[in-house]
């Protein structure tokens, strides 16, 4: 398969939205016990990975100074250590950033002790009180593992655990209504699920209420557009997993939750995150080796870069993505085939189309393809297997004329075609083998064959059920569809 256009999220890094000026700057002093290294960095979250901003040495001051006359964007910023690389969390907004840090890089959490930033004294005054509350809500975790068959002592354990789960959802919530702006109440609201209602019914009927409630409810307690948050560790995996698991995983129904997820970020906060997941699942689905998902890349391609809603992309680059999205479209699965008239090897036309079977495996190979030679035996083996099942093999070999100035191409193209058949036993009682030496049926870009071998299954209706499966997977894949199809028409 040819390889998608990957668009770079290195470019948002520098932008000025990241990294903006005004004010008067940051200086934040970090003092640490313990901690035996001249050198301290801070980085930041974003999206799904972590960057370093900014590296500094030990003063003669005994601290480590991060200083400039710009403004970190609000978010949840690290301290990492050497040699360990562990970290100390960080968090600022975008106005006050003159901070002073003591505390023991072998206890951060308990002995931190802040100056000049309210917000970081409440989250760690909360992260020690979890602390606190977490080995005895293990050690009753652990009790009541044990206590299978015990219900009373399993009561009364469980009882405990709710208590401490009321205490902590307390402590946040009041957390949240003290300080409803600063970015640790952001933080700490973004990390709690919101309450399932009880719902009535069967079993199947609440599950589905409940589901349908979480995803319609999923993103209560977070603004998404927020660009903090986006450099913050609660954000993406949220949103990823609203996307490639809460979401039901079929293209059509992930292109309406894309297409959701992008109109509640677009034209907010400048667009920070409308950016950044653009391109992040752009380059998703560009990646992904899941059969029809391709769907989703030309989704986001033609939906949004080709009709002029990404507009900080290169020109060049625009073209590659769209032109990757033209290629893929007319052959996504649900499609009907492109058809193509390609050569017998007494070069009479064969028509795709005109095919008379139930399933027809359209086959492109070439002949100095090492991939297509292991392919070789698994396709006659099938071939075989289902050739009384109503299934055939349409076989391109994907030689061609090089040179019209060299007479005698175009015969080597045919020897070497037909001689590859006999030797791979493509034998023609079971094959359709055909080749198209000029490529006057514009097979290689009305299927994108960039490489040999690739594979696709279709109907009767020449429609495409699936496609860039592997010969040695295809007896399987065969199995499925006539399943599938079978029990849908059952279903009519």
């Amino acid at each position: 398969m040819k390889r998608l256009f990957i668009l770079s999220l290195f470019p948002i890094l520098l932008s000025s939205s990241v990294f903006a000026s005004g004010g008067p700057g940051y200086k934040i002093r970090v003092k640490l016990d313990n901690y035996t290294a001249n050198e301290l960095v801070i980085g930041f979250h974003y999206g799904e990975k972590q960057y370093v901003k900014d590296t500094v040495s030990l003063g003669t001051d005994g601290y480590f100074t991060f200083e400039a006359d710009t403004l970190f964007p609000a978010g949840v910023y690290l301290l990492v250590l050497k040699p360990d690389n562990s970290f100390i969390q960080l968090l600022l907004d975008d106005k006050n950033q003159q901070i002073t840090i003591n505390t023991d890089a072998k206890d951060p959490i308990n002995k931190m002790k802040f100056k000049g930033s309210a917000d970081n004294d409440a989250f760690y005054e909360y992260l020690r009180y979890l602390n606190k509350q977490r080995p005895e809500a293990d050690s009753l975790r652990a009790q009541l593992a044990k206590l299978k068959g015990q219900p009373a002592d399993s009561a009364k354990v469980a009882a405990k655990i709710t208590e401490i789960d009321k205490s902590v959802k307390k402590y946040q919530q009041d957390l949240i209504t003290k300080h409803p702006a600063s970015m640790g109440a952001k933080i700490v609201k973004a990390a709690i699920d919101p309450e399932v209602p009880d719902f009535k019914g069967d079993e199947k009927e609440v599950a589905k209420k409940k589901f349908n409630w979480i995803r319609a409810h999923f993103f209560d307690n977070m603004d998404i557009a927020d660009p903090s948050l986006l450099r913050s560790p609660v954000l993406h995996n949220k949103v990823e997993y609203f996307i490639t698991k809460l979401t039901p995983q079929h293209p059509d129904t992930v292109n309406l939750a894309l297409d959701w997820l992008f109109g509640q970020l677009k034209g907010k906060y400048n667009g920070e995150n409308y950016k950044y997941y653009l391109i992040h699942f752009l380059n998703y689905y560009a990646k992904s080796n899941i059969v029809g998902f391709d769907a989703c890349y030309v989704h986001i391609a033609q939906e949004y870069y080709c009709k002029g809603q990404a507009s900080w992309t290169k020109k060049e680059d625009l073209e590659k993505i769209c032109d990757n999205a033209r290629r893929l479209e007319p052959i996504l699965i649900g499609k009907v085939a492109p058809n193509i008239v390609v050569a017998d090897r007494n070069n009479q036309p064969r028509s795709l189309w005109d095919v008379d079977a139930d399933y027809t495996v359209l086959f492109f190979w070439a002949t100095d393809c090492g991939h297509c030679k292991k392919a070789a035996p698994h396709m006659v083996e099938f071939a075989k297997k289902y050739q009384d099942r109503g299934v055939k093999v349409f076989a391109v070999c994907t030689g061609v004329v090089t040179s019209k100035e060299e007479s005698n191409t175009y015969e080597k193209v045919h020897d070497t075609c037909w001689k590859g058949v006999e030797e791979k036993g493509f034998d023609d009682n079971i094959f359709y083998n055909t080749y198209d030496p000029f490529i006057k049926s514009k097979y290689k870009t009305l299927y994108d064959v960039q490489t040999t071998p690739q594979i696709f299954v279709l109907n009767r209706n020449h429609e495409i059920l699936m496609k860039r499966v592997g010969a040695e997977q295809l007896n399987d894949v065969m199995d499925q569809v006539i399943k599938f199809q079978e029990e849908k028409k059952k279903g009519k």
